[in-house]
């Protein structure tokens, strides 16, 4: 059986110590507002309880939380049954190399072993990318399982920094997740995303410098519905990695300030416009809601499958027809997900590493 939470994201705060012009839920220094010590203590445990294995810590900026981070590491190695730990940083702390190697090797033996490290366009108008060297390669030295750089983009030509840079700057050919092997049991690279312009983002993106792409590039089945969920400081509980706004979408599963993660996943799994966008898609949805109202008007370009994602759970006429008559497409959603679910492996059960021995043993 799957587990109800595979990971489980915490965005431990909006508080940060930059304030990025595309940041989606508004993070920044003037921002107060975060889960307390016991609060992140009993999520961990909850999730540890309905089979997570990874815990992601983010934010605003989850380094703040200076020796609780560490208290929470070890928390998790040794009173859970979680098996992975990362932390979503933008660097700042790693002002010289020494200085970075040791603030991740105190991290490390408290029990994290994935380092993601925002960077791009906005990313570096407060933070040098010599820090981002500087947590890359000691990250690298200290063996982490996953060092990656999670770069925001502008379109090409629109901005001051490039993926090429960082690679420059890092010495390396840093490649992209999606570009890796799958029998990698370490992921060391650069992921290319692109800003957008959503939250605090609305008001500073032009669009004209952002990365559309048309429709059908965009990827349509979301893998990310009931696989990673985000529980946010302000008490939301979103089905899937994204954090984008602050506000009200169908993404939202409940609070978890007012309800134990295990009925709330119960319950969301039940969900018609979750399942559909895990199953059907969200070209499937997109074209159901323009025949249920023509009225409706939607772009054909996208960043990516967030963007189109947003366009739909965001807009209120959508969540009133997906509300009143998503029902409508329960069997094929219960078609797909039988389907999908049958042939997708057992987190629990399936490393990389697994697989390449396996398949050096069948070569033999």
């Amino acid at each position: 059986m799957r587990p109800l939470i595979p990971t489980l994201s915490m965005q431990v705060t909006y508080q940060c110590n930059i304030e990025c012009k595309h940041c989606g839920p508004y993070c920044g220094p003037r921002e107060y507002e975060w889960m307390t010590f016991d609060e992140m203590k009993d999520l961990i445990t909850q999730a540890g309880e309905l089979g997570a294995f990874n815990v992601v810590f983010t934010g605003g900026e989850p380094s703040l939380l200076k020796d609780k981070l560490i208290s929470l590491l070890r928390f998790i190695k040794t009173e859970t049954p979680i098996k992975s730990t990362r932390i979503v940083t933008n660097g700042k702390w790693a002002t010289t190399y020494d200085r970075a190697y040791g603030i991740l090797k105190e991290w490390q033996e408290a029990g994290l072993d994935e380092l993601n490290v925002s960077c791009g366009e906005y990313h570096q108008e407060f933070v040098p990318m010599s820090n981002i060297v500087n947590a890359f390669k000691a990250g690298r030295a200290l063996n982490y399982q996953t060092v990656l750089l999670a770069g925001e983009f502008l379109k090409e030509g629109c901005g001051k920094y490039t993926p090429q840079m960082f690679k420059d700057a890092i010495g390396e050919n840093l490649l992209s997740p999606d570009l890796m092997s799958p029998y990698v049991s370490e992921c060391h690279g650069l992921s290319r995303g692109a800003a957008m312009n959503y939250g605090r983002g609305k008001d500073f993106l032009k669009v004209e410098e952002l990365f559309y792409q048309d429709e059908e590039k965009i990827p349509s089945l979301c893998g990310d519905v009931f696989t990673a969920i985000t529980v946010h400081p302000n008490g939301n509980t979103t089905a899937c990695c994204g954090i984008m706004v602050r506000e009200e979408s169908l993404l939202n599963i409940g609070n978890w300030r007012e309800q134990r993660l295990k009925p709330m996943l119960e319950e969301a799994n039940q969900d018609v416009t979750l399942n559909w966008i895990r199953y059907l898609g969200l070209r499937d949805m997109k074209k159901w809601l323009q025949e249920k109202d023509p009225s409706l008007k939607f772009r054909d370009k996208y960043i990516n499958i967030c963007d189109l994602c947003a366009e739909l759970v965001y807009n209120p006429r959508c969540q009133e027809l997906l509300n009143k008559y998503g029902h409508e497409r329960t069997a094929d959603i219960i078609a797909n997900k039988v389907a999908m679910d049958a042939t997708v492996y057992q987190p629990g059960e399936f490393s990389y590493v697994q697989a390449a021995n396996q398949a050096k043993t069948t070569e033999g």
